[in-house]
Formats: structure tokens, sequence, C-alpha cells
């Protein structure tokens, strides 16, 4: 016997030798990180598949928390009154559609592309696989399959790379209308539907609101950095058809006595602008249960008298503007009592679509 043992890594040195050093170099990172970075495809899949689910599904046009919004915005695209019109929506499939007084549907318009939720829907299933990818490239990692499990895991590493651009273009191309059949329905005529019990016949006219189908609520105000103040009134329509409202809000600031105040207004054309209104106010179409908005925007003065409430002045008098304490509003804040202070400017924009 010889005073030395055969070394056994000789083979795999020459073996090594061989190889060109700029494969080593690429390889290495594949070689010593691959668990790492299974596991981190596997997480980021795993987070990323119900975020895009919930993503696309709240890109689609008829998708709202109170199905009366999806249905007048329906009636908004199809031009078409609110009582005749039913949003729809199944698996990433959305469309309007016009229904008689029993829910027959006589037209139907899709409001995406037809190939949109087949793509929504195989971006999910993808998504969803690049964590199967990934945990099966982590359990041949310790065989001699290492090949199958690097090219699984860079399958999976590039799902969950395109997926968020992806996602974002079918986000961009949710809401395409078909053109031929959204000028099909446009131009139907509707001879009837049944509301309430009764009969209501439908006509391409829809005429400006009676004052005393109306009512009026504050619905959010919030506040924000150097005194400035917002809030929000709404119109909702009581009836039982669509009606027209325009122009501005006659608002009568009230302290907590009810006492009106000397508060100026003036008219803008909206949200943020400053300068008095140039422009004619919209005329908006509100469906029944369905509200216009209008913003108040003033700077705070805790130095005069304030005014806490409001009232709104219609051909039939004073009429009380309520706090509405619908959750649905939380995300601007919530309708408390107001601050405005007497001889302060309040800017008012028109009344506008919910």
């Amino acid at each position: 016997m010889s005073g030395s043992e055969p070394d056994s890594g000789a083979p795999r040195d020459a073996r090594g030798a061989r190889q060109h050093w700029w494969w080593r170099a690429l390889t290495w990172p594949w070689r010593q990180r691959l668990p790492i970075l299974a596991h981190l495809v596997g997480i980021t899949a795993t987070l990323l598949t119900p975020v895009v689910f919930l993503w696309l599904g709240l890109s689609l046009p008829t998708t709202a928390f109170d199905p009366d919004d999806a249905d007048y915005r329906c009636a908004y695209v199809l031009e078409q009154p609110a009582v005749a019109v039913q949003a729809h929506e199944s698996w990433f499939f959305s469309s309007c559609d016009i229904v008689t007084s029993d829910d027959a549907v006589l037209a139907r318009v899709p409001m995406s592309p037809l190939w949109w939720p087949w793509a929504a829907g195989g971006l999910v299933v993808a998504c969803a696989s690049a964590a199967a990818l990934a945990l099966a490239a982590l359990g041949l990692r310790h065989s001699r399959r290492r090949r199958p499990a690097r090219a699984l895991l860079a399958v999976a590493l590039v799902i969950v790379l395109v997926t968020p651009r992806a996602a974002g273009f079918l986000s961009d191309h949710a809401e395409s209308p078909d053109a031929a059949a959204l000028a099909q329905a446009r131009q139907m005529a509707i001879p009837e539907l049944v509301g309430n019990g009764a009969v209501v016949p439908i006509t391409t006219s829809v005429e400006e609101c009676d004052p005393a189908q109306l009512s009026y609520w504050h619905i959010w105000n919030a506040a924000s950095l150097g005194g400035h103040r917002e809030a929000a009134i709404a119109v909702q329509n009581d009836s039982r058809a669509a009606c027209t409202v325009s122009g501005w809000p006659d608002i009568v600031v009230l302290d907590e006595q009810d006492q009106a105040l000397e508060v100026p207004v003036l008219h803008v054309d909206d949200q943020k602008a400053n300068s008095p209104s140039t422009q004619d106010p919209p005329v908006v179409e509100i469906g029944p249960r369905v509200r216009a908005v209008a913003t108040l925007r003033w700077d705070n003065d805790q130095t005069r008298p304030t005014g806490t409430h409001l009232a709104v002045t219609t051909v039939l008098g004073r009429e009380p503007v309520a706090k509405d304490p619908d959750p649905r509003y939380e995300e601007w804040g919530a309708a408390e009592d107001l601050s405005i202070p007497e001889g302060g400017l309040v800017l008012i924009s028109p009344w506008e679509h919910e």
C-alpha cells in the first residue's frame, strides 16, 4: 500500500478546468442561489395572483359597489333611460343590456372586446401557475435534474415580471364597447316599461326634475393644510323616472341656531377652478334614486361666526340639506358639522354626475 489515498476530487477538478471561465461565472448564481430565487418567485406569484384578479375585476366598466350605480353608468353609455337598462357582469365579461318589463333582453352591448375575458382569465391562471412552477423547481433542486429546475424557474420568473405590464394593458382596454352594438342600442326605441306596478312610457326626451321630487344631502367634508376646507352636497332624484338638473345649488349657510349668515358665493366651472365661471353649466341627467353632486370650498377662519350646516333655496322655498351616513363616502370624509365663516368666500362647482 502506498502512503497516499486516491484523490476522488481529481476528475471533478479536471472537468471544471475544461469548462470556460465565463460559463462558470454565468452559471454560478443559478447553482448557488436557485433555492432563494425559487422561494422569492413563488411568494411573489402567490401574492400577485389575487391582486391581479381584483385589479382586472375592478377594471370592468360595470363594476360598482352599488348595482344602481352600474345601471346608471350603462344608461349614460347607451343614452337610454336608466329604468330600461341593466348592467350585467360575469367572469370578466361585462355588458350593458336593454331590458323589458319582464327582464327580457332586447339588446346586449359588450363593454369589453371579445378577447378581453379570455386574456384576463389566462393572465390570472398564468400568474397562479408561476407559483406552481417555482414550487416544482424547488422540489427538483436536490435531484440530478437541476437543468429542468432552472428552466421551470426561468419560466416562472418571466411570468412574474410580465404580469404587471400585461395587467396594465388589459386594464387600459377594459372599456371598449362594441361600436356596432352600441350604435344599434342607442337608436332602439323602447315602447314601455313597468315600474312600481304602473306602466311608465319610455321616451327619448328627459324633462327637468320636479323640485318636489328632489332631496338634498351633505355627503362629506374634508380639511387640508392651510385652513382649506371642502365639502360636497348631493341632489337625489326621488321620482320613478329620469330627469335633469343643471346650474349651481343656491345654498344658504346656517349657524347652530338655524340663522342664515351672510356668505358671498362664487360660481366656478369645476371642483378645481378658482376663477368665476365662463361656461354654461352642464345638464346632468339623473335616474331614479340617483344623485348629482356639487363641491363647496372655503378657507377656515375661527375669529368669525361660522355656519355649521346648509340649506338650498328652490322654487318651493328653503329645503334642508341633511347629513348622509352612507359608508360609500368614507373614502372622501365623513359628513360632519361645517365651519364656513361669515363673510368668507365660498366657491361652488355646478351639479355633475356622482
